[in-house]
Order: structure tokens, then C-alpha cells, then sequence
């Protein structure tokens, strides 16, 4: 009962007309969601709140956008052909190689990793600051790298490390594209979902967790790097047709970004979870005996539904029955995922764009 009368409260907190705006966006974005469980329900009235307070502080991002007409023609494209183009690419950084071999060569010790992120004066400042932030809540003050990696773990500091390092190789994504805040604020969003999910199951690690969120539309600024024309215009046709965005980009390019971004991911040696995470963050495979997929697709229709950034997708992917069963989730779970989420979301991404 006092659940049922602070929802009422926190509605009568805005406008009518604002509120009913918000309830036919959200309408519209779990549309083909078509027979959604309790938790499903609960989220969707937790993005109307979400919304309402966004459209109240952030109007401008609510102002419809006229489609294009007619619409640009889009031809299919070979991702091969992206991936084959290194100097398209972003160059990845000395220090992102050195992390990758020490993270594959198991006689590194906790002493080697931290002289090699302490070689990046940027990088170093950003875990140290991530450490020390309420992502980990420890009880005393980590001044170094040497003892971030002592306290916090080899493994899962290289996690953080290899992940974090590939935002700085996407300043250059021109901002008529794309709005960069929005589409961090959406990934980042991802991945501290996907923390939380792992932390409250039991399953998975919490640092590849959180890392697979953040990357796994990485596929997404590949595209828009290097294709900006041809990337803009299938966002154009998902638009006016209203259907999802990964279903139109198979259709008019022959691939979805999830498929992009895994292979990226693979031709930069990323561990296999990782990949796997990106690769299938819409449509997960069967009987994996690694969490973390699993955890990114429940997380991704988790943010989207939430409202939080953008990727350029504006509809909430059905999730998969199975994956979402197996997450046991409630409506009190829904409230628990998103509980101090802002906070939360605010701190990562003050830290992780001013790296």
C-alpha cells in the first residue's frame, strides 16, 4: 500500500499533459513487447517517471523529428570490407596492447600490470578515480595502481582497464551524427545494470559484466565512424517505419551493429565473453555457460526501457523468454535494479568521460 501511495506521489509530481506524453512515448517504445510479465510492466512505469522528468528538464530532445522523403536508398555492405580497412579504423593505443598481452599471458604478475597502466597518465588517473568511486565502495583510499590491482584483482582490473581505454579512440564521431553524451550515458547505463544483474543473481564477473555493457554497441560507432552517410540513412528508414533498428540494419545492410562490433572485438583479440557479449546482446544463443551475454541483452531492454541516453535505438527489444525467465525477475527486483541508478550512473560517467 505505501509502494501504491508513493507511486501515486511521485506522479502527481508532474503535469498532466507531461505525464500523458510520457505514457504514449512509453507506449510506443514497448510496442513490440507483445505479452509482458509483471517486471516488464513495472519497468515500463518506471520510464514513464524516467521520461516525464527528462522531458521537464530536456524538452528539446523530445521535439519529433521530421522523417526524411523521399528516403535515401542504403546498399548492403560486407563488414569484412570495414574491418579489412585498418586506417579506417581507430589506432588502438601502445598501452591497450601491452594490457591485451598481459592480460593473455598468465606469468604477468600484479607488479607488471601496474607498470604498464602507470606508463598512460590518463588511464591511471581515470581506475584510480573508478576505484576510489562508489563503483566499488571500498572502505579506505587506493592512491596507487599497485594496490588498486592488489585490492581489486589482476584480472578484473585488466577487465576495466582494456574496456575503458577503447571510449578515448571515439572522440572523433562527428557530433551531427550521433549525440556522444547520450549514446555513453545509454552504454554506460548498460553496463552498471549488468553489474548490478550479476551481482544480484550470483552469475558472472561483475567487471566483465560491466564492460560488455559499456562496448556492446560498439558496432554502432564503427559504423558511423566509417560509413556515416550509410549508417545515418538506415537510422532514417528504422525511423519512419517504426521497427527496430538492429532488424532494419539486416535488412538494408545485410549485418546488425551487434554482429560488427563482435567481430571488431575479435580482431582486436578481446577475450572470448567479451565478444560473445557484444556479438549477441539482442539475440543471445542458447545454453551459454557464460553469464555475461545473458546479462548485457536483459540490461540492454532494461536502460532502453528506462529511457536513459541514447543509442539511436528507440524501441525496447522483446527480450528472450528463456533469458529473461532465468533471471527470475519481479517487480521488486525491477525497483532494486534501478534503485540510487542515477547516482550511480552520474558518478561512472563523470569519471569515465573526463578520462
Amino acid at each position: 500500500m505505501a509502494e501504491e501511495s508513493a507511486r501515486v506521489k511521485a506522479e502527481d509530481a508532474f503535469a498532466p499533459e507531461t505525464l500523458e506524453a510520457a505514457k504514449k512515448l512509453l507506449t510506443k517504445r514497448f510496442k513490440f513487447i507483445k505479452k509482458p510479465d509483471e517486471s516488464l510492466k513495472r519497468l515500463a512505469r518506471l520510464g514513464v517517471r524516467r521520461v516525464a522528468a527528462d522531458m521537464v528538464a530536456n524538452p528539446h530532445r523530445y521535439e519529433r523529428l521530421e522523417a526524411e522523403s523521399p528516403l535515401p536508398d542504403v546498399l548492403p555492405l560486407d563488414p569484412l570490407d570495414i574491418l579489412r580497412h585498418d586506417h579506417q579504423l581507430p589506432a588502438l593505443p601502445q598501452v591497450f596492447l601491452e594490457l591485451q598481452q598481459a592480460i593473455s599471458s598468465r606469468s604477468n604478475s600484479a607488479d607488471d600490470l601496474a607498470e604498464i597502466i602507470s606508463q598512460d597518465p590518463g588511464l591511471t588517473a581515470f581506475l584510480l578515480r573508478m576505484v576510489n568511486s562508489a563503483f566499488y565502495s571500498l572502505p579506505m583510499q587506493i592512491d596507487t595502481i599497485s594496490r588498486a590491482v592488489t585490492v581489486v584483482g589482476v584480472n578484473q582490473l585488466s577487465t576495466l582497464a582494456v574496456g575503458t581505454s577503447v571510449m578515448s579512440l571515439f572522440k572523433d564521431v562527428p557530433a551531427d551524427v550521433i549525440n556522444m553524451e547520450q549514446f555513453w550515458k545509454h552504454s554506460i547505463c548498460c553496463g552498471l545494470i549488468a553489474r548490478r544483474l550479476c551481482r544480484i543473481t550470483g552469475q558472472g564477473d561483475p567487471e566483465r559484466a560491466f564492460v560488455s555493457g559499456l562496448l556492446h554497441d560498439i558496432g554502432q560507432l564503427i559504423l558511423l565512424q566509417v560509413e556515416p552517410e550509410r549508417a545515418t540513412a538506415v537510422h532514417a528508414h528504422a525511423r519512419a517505419k517504426d521497427v527496430v533498428l538492429f532488424a532494419e540494419e539486416k535488412a538494408l545492410l545485410g549485418f546488425d551493429h551487434a554482429t560488427l562490433g563482435g567481430m571488431l572485438l575479435r580482431k582486436w583479440n578481446f577475450p572470448y565473453i567479451l565478444v560473445s557479449a557484444v556479438l549477441e546482446h539482442h539475440q543471445p544463443k542458447a545454453g551459454h555457460k557464460e553469464a555475461e551475454p545473458l546479462l548485457v541483452h536483459c540490461a540492454e531492454t532494461i536502460a532502453t526501457g528506462l529511457g536513459v541516453g541514447s543509442s539511436g535505438e528507440f524501441f525496447v527489444q522483446p527480450p528472450s523468454p528463456e533469458v529473461w525467465d532465468s533471471m527470475h525477475f519481479t517487480p521488486e527486483l525491477m525497483d532494486e535494479m534501478v534503485e540510487d541508478l542515477d547516482e550511480e550512473l552520474e558518478e561512472a560517467f563523470s569519471i569515465l568521460i573526463e578520462q
